[in-house]
């Protein structure tokens, strides 16, 4: 697998192998790039620490996949006829004939119980650059290289994690 580098200084010193993936590591438990180094994290905290870096945004820790995807306080649904910006949300899933609108989420304690009946994934975030054939590409946090990779969108759909691209969002 070829590591890709990217220009963007605040997002380029997440891609070091010193990452390592760890599903259950997200924002409600990793809250530094110092403790992702050292305990792992999973997509969703690479995103809230990314963001962060790059517009001085800290979200609420409970905005986990679910949450983030639905949520409209901090973000918003890009069309595809717009230019994306660094940051931008990419939210993939399973090829699943359940619309993300669709899914009747179940809570115990904050947390969702039954996220693996939900389509939506996995996310990664635009660095702002593209790849030779255009596409954009994309920073995420993956098992597939257990750390932090830059993968341009056709990628994506080599795995069945996320093989649908359900959407982008923006913050606001």
């Amino acid at each position: 697998k070829v590591v890709l580098m990217i220009k963007n200084e605040a997002l380029s010193h997440y891609i070091d192998p010193a990452f390592v993936y760890r599903f259950n590591h997200g924002p409600n438990i990793i809250t530094s790039r110092e403790q992702a180094l050292r305990d792992g994290l999973n997509c969703e905290a690479l995103a809230h620490l990314a963001l962060r870096d790059l517009t001085n945004v800290a979200l609420p820790s409970n905005l986990r996949c679910y949450e983030m995807y639905h949520d409209t306080e901090y973000f918003r649904n890009i069309e595809t006829s717009e230019i994306l910006q660094e940051g931008d949300l990419f939210w993939f899933g399973q090829n699943r004939n359940m619309r993300p609108v669709d899914f009747q989420p179940q809570f115990n304690n904050g947390e969702l119980t039954n996220w693996d009946e939900y389509p939506v994934k996995h996310m990664a975030l635009f660095t702002g650059e593209h790849a030779h054939d255009g596409s954009p590409l994309l920073l995420h946090a993956t098992y597939v290289t257990g750390t932090n990779s830059v993968w341009s969108l056709p990628e994506f759909e080599k795995y069945p994690q996320s093989k649908k691209l359900y959407g982008v969002t923006r913050l606001k």
